[in-house]
Protein backbone atom coordinates (compact mmCIF):
# COMPACT_ATOMS: atom_id res chain seq x y z
CA UNK A 1 0.00 0.00 0.00
CA UNK A 2 1.07 3.43 -0.98
CA UNK A 3 0.86 4.20 3.04
CA UNK A 4 3.83 2.07 2.91
CA UNK A 5 6.12 3.18 1.52
CA UNK A 6 8.97 5.59 2.61
CA UNK A 7 9.22 9.14 1.19
CA UNK A 8 12.18 9.02 -1.26
CA UNK A 9 11.45 5.41 -2.83
CA UNK A 10 7.69 7.14 -3.20
CA UNK A 11 8.95 10.47 -4.58
CA UNK A 12 11.38 8.34 -7.50
CA UNK A 13 8.49 6.21 -8.33
CA UNK A 14 6.10 9.10 -8.82
CA UNK A 15 8.84 10.74 -11.12
CA UNK A 16 8.48 7.74 -13.32
CA UNK A 17 4.90 7.79 -13.54
CA UNK A 18 4.72 11.50 -13.91
CA UNK A 19 7.77 11.48 -16.70
CA UNK A 20 5.70 8.56 -18.54
CA UNK A 21 2.16 10.73 -18.34
CA UNK A 22 4.18 13.69 -19.72
CA UNK A 23 5.10 11.70 -22.64
CA UNK A 24 1.31 9.81 -23.29
CA UNK A 25 -0.12 13.39 -23.55
CA UNK A 26 2.76 14.83 -25.99
CA UNK A 27 4.46 17.04 -23.64
CA UNK A 28 8.33 16.56 -24.23
CA UNK A 29 9.63 20.08 -23.10
CA UNK A 30 8.97 19.45 -19.04
CA UNK A 31 12.49 19.88 -17.48
CA UNK A 32 13.82 17.31 -14.96
CA UNK A 33 13.18 19.93 -12.05
CA UNK A 34 9.20 20.92 -12.61
CA UNK A 35 9.20 16.68 -12.36
CA UNK A 36 10.96 16.42 -9.29
CA UNK A 37 8.58 19.36 -7.76
CA UNK A 38 5.81 17.55 -9.21
CA UNK A 39 6.49 14.61 -7.87
CA UNK A 40 7.03 15.65 -4.41
CA UNK A 41 3.85 16.84 -4.67
CA UNK A 42 2.04 13.91 -6.01
CA UNK A 43 4.05 11.85 -3.23
CA UNK A 44 2.79 14.09 -0.42
CA UNK A 45 -0.77 14.17 -1.71
CA UNK A 46 -0.33 9.85 -2.36
CA UNK A 47 0.61 9.89 1.89
CA UNK A 48 -2.45 12.69 2.82
CA UNK A 49 -5.32 11.15 0.79
CA UNK A 50 -4.61 7.59 -0.80
CA UNK A 51 -2.69 5.64 1.63
CA UNK A 52 -4.89 2.58 1.02
CA UNK A 53 -4.50 2.41 -2.74
CA UNK A 54 -1.91 -0.27 -4.11
CA UNK A 55 0.74 1.62 -6.33
CA UNK A 56 -0.49 -0.67 -9.36
CA UNK A 57 -3.75 1.52 -8.72
CA UNK A 58 -1.57 4.50 -9.20
CA UNK A 59 -0.56 3.82 -12.40
CA UNK A 60 -3.89 2.19 -13.93
CA UNK A 61 -5.46 5.22 -12.79
CA UNK A 62 -2.94 7.74 -14.39
CA UNK A 63 -3.47 5.73 -17.85
CA UNK A 64 -7.03 5.50 -17.46
CA UNK A 65 -7.09 9.07 -16.72
CA UNK A 66 -4.57 9.83 -19.57
CA UNK A 67 -6.71 8.14 -22.05
CA UNK A 68 -10.14 9.20 -21.14
CA UNK A 69 -9.42 12.98 -20.31
CA UNK A 70 -9.97 16.29 -22.26
CA UNK A 71 -7.16 17.91 -19.80
CA UNK A 72 -4.19 17.86 -21.18
CA UNK A 73 -2.31 19.29 -18.45
CA UNK A 74 -0.44 17.80 -15.26
CA UNK A 75 -1.31 19.25 -12.55
CA UNK A 76 -2.60 18.18 -8.67
CA UNK A 77 -6.40 19.03 -9.45
CA UNK A 78 -5.92 16.52 -12.18
CA UNK A 79 -4.24 13.68 -10.57
CA UNK A 80 -6.73 13.77 -7.34
CA UNK A 81 -9.58 13.61 -10.12
CA UNK A 82 -8.04 10.77 -11.74
CA UNK A 83 -7.04 9.15 -8.47
CA UNK A 84 -10.43 10.03 -6.87
CA UNK A 85 -11.92 8.14 -9.79
CA UNK A 86 -10.15 5.12 -9.59
CA UNK A 87 -10.79 4.73 -6.42
CA UNK A 88 -14.55 4.95 -6.49
CA UNK A 89 -14.44 2.17 -8.96
CA UNK A 90 -12.46 -0.08 -6.54
CA UNK A 91 -14.72 0.75 -4.11
CA UNK A 92 -17.50 -0.21 -6.16
CA UNK A 93 -16.33 -3.37 -6.70
CA UNK A 94 -15.28 -4.63 -3.37
CA UNK A 95 -16.72 -8.02 -2.48
CA UNK A 96 -17.72 -8.84 -6.20
CA UNK A 97 -16.42 -11.93 -7.55
CA UNK A 98 -14.19 -11.96 -10.41
CA UNK A 99 -16.69 -12.77 -12.75
CA UNK A 100 -18.54 -9.49 -11.66
CA UNK A 101 -15.85 -7.37 -11.61
CA UNK A 102 -15.54 -3.97 -13.56
CA UNK A 103 -13.34 -5.26 -16.44
CA UNK A 104 -10.82 -2.32 -15.94
CA UNK A 105 -9.99 -4.01 -12.51
CA UNK A 106 -8.50 -7.42 -14.12
CA UNK A 107 -5.58 -6.82 -13.15
CA UNK A 108 -6.33 -7.10 -9.34
CA UNK A 109 -8.04 -10.39 -9.57
CA UNK A 110 -5.11 -11.56 -11.71
CA UNK A 111 -2.30 -10.78 -9.20
CA UNK A 112 -4.02 -11.70 -6.20
CA UNK A 113 -3.46 -7.97 -5.05
CA UNK A 114 -7.06 -7.43 -3.94
CA UNK A 115 -8.53 -5.82 -1.09
CA UNK A 116 -10.19 -8.64 -0.16
CA UNK A 117 -7.56 -11.63 -0.61
CA UNK A 118 -5.19 -8.98 1.59
CA UNK A 119 -7.93 -8.96 4.04
CA UNK A 120 -8.38 -12.44 4.04
CA UNK A 121 -4.20 -13.11 4.51
CA UNK A 122 -4.44 -10.41 7.47
CA UNK A 123 -7.21 -12.50 9.07
CA UNK A 124 -5.17 -15.87 8.20
CA UNK A 125 -2.23 -14.22 10.22
CA UNK A 126 -4.16 -12.51 12.79
CA UNK A 127 -5.74 -15.95 13.97
CA UNK A 128 -2.59 -17.67 13.77
CA UNK A 129 -1.12 -15.24 16.16
CA UNK A 130 -4.16 -15.77 18.38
Amino acid sequence: MIKDYNKSDLTKLCVELLSKTYLDLGQHNVDGKTKVLMAQSLAFDLKQSFGSLLWIDVEQSFWNGVRNTDEFSVCAKTWYKWLKLWRAIIWNNEGKSNQALDKRLKYRSNKNTGLKSINNSIKKITNKLN
